[in-house]
């Protein structure tokens, strides 16, 4: 449906005769304001420059200097091919009648027929490892007229490149809490007590996509600071390496994760999407 297209994509609209046309549209102008985020633009170029090579490293939700370029045709044929049933996970959570269940879903499914390009079309290549040594990026982020010149900065890892064991996944939830979980963490606390910047960014270890990323730095730092704070990264790191963690730290990061995992405490997150989502991840 053309329409579809015009509301969700982009469309021009004309408010008065004498004015230019702009450009319009639900998904664009969320776009904009994603933009237009200093957080969120610090985190689309960190995954952009780890996953060079694969569909992690283009925005899902689109450019908005972009959007405009999607003709409907496009926008169809991609719909058509990768949003079809046969590329999809159908889950069901409760204890309601399974064939029920499955009668409704037919009644959505039933209309579809075959396609055997969709799933072979949305495999996502693994990254492999491409920087033998520190890459600095530099990009513009928006700021109004009385806000400080100040700089975000992230320094980001690629984790892996293979699969992890489920203890070699377990071990990195461990360490990443280790260096991150509560304020007494070391690398959490050596970043929060250096005054050089205005707060802790990056969240350590994401394993949400199909390989695991390590982000970390500090919002609000003065140009001079940008060095140093990349500096105070590595060193601390480096310092950990060395040194190691105290058994009473490792026990504590253990006991804490354990309970989460017990508890599964997923707060007003309707807790069966949560099952789903650890299920895919």
């Amino acid at each position: 449906d053309p329409t579809v297209h015009a509301q969700e994509g982009w469309h021009l609209e004309l408010e008065k005769k004498e004015d230019p046309l702009v450009y319009k549209g639900v998904v664009y102008n969320e776009m904009k304001g994603v933009y237009s985020s200093p957080d969120s633009l610090l985190m689309r170029e960190s995954q952009r420059s780890l996953f060079p090579d694969n569909t992690y490293g283009v925005d899902s939700g689109g450019d908005p200097t972009k959007i405009p370029d999607l003709s409907f045709e496009q926008f169809a044929e991609f719909h058509g091919k990768f949003y079809h049933p046969a590329n999809s996970r159908i889950y069901f959570s409760g204890d309601d009648d399974v064939l029920k269940r499955l009668e409704i879903m037919a009644e959505y499914l039933d209309e579809f027929g075959e396609s055997p390009e969709s799933k072979p079309g949305s495999v996502i290549e693994w990254q492999k490892k491409t920087i033998a040594e520190p890459v600095w990026e530099r990009h513009p982020y928006p700021a109004g007229a009385d806000q400080p010149e100040t700089h975000n900065l992230m320094v980001n890892w690629l984790v892996n490149e293979e699969p992890m064991t489920p203890f070699e996944e377990l071990t990195m939830s461990i360490l990443d809490h280790l260096l991150l979980g509560d304020t007494s963490s070391i690398l959490r606390k050596t970043l929060m007590e250096s005054n050089l910047g205005a707060a802790v960014t990056g969240g350590g270890l994401s394993d949400e996509l199909l390989q695991a990323t390590w982000s970390i730095g500090l919002k609000g730092v003065e140009p001079d600071n940008v060095k140093t704070v990349e500096d105070l990264i590595l060193n601390t790191l480096t310092k950990v390496v060395e040194e190691g963690f105290t058994e009473d730290a490792i026990a504590s990061s253990m006991n804490t994760i354990e309970f989460q995992m017990r508890e599964f405490n997923t707060g007003s997150f309707p807790k069966g999407l949560s099952f789903m989502l650890g299920s895919m991840s």
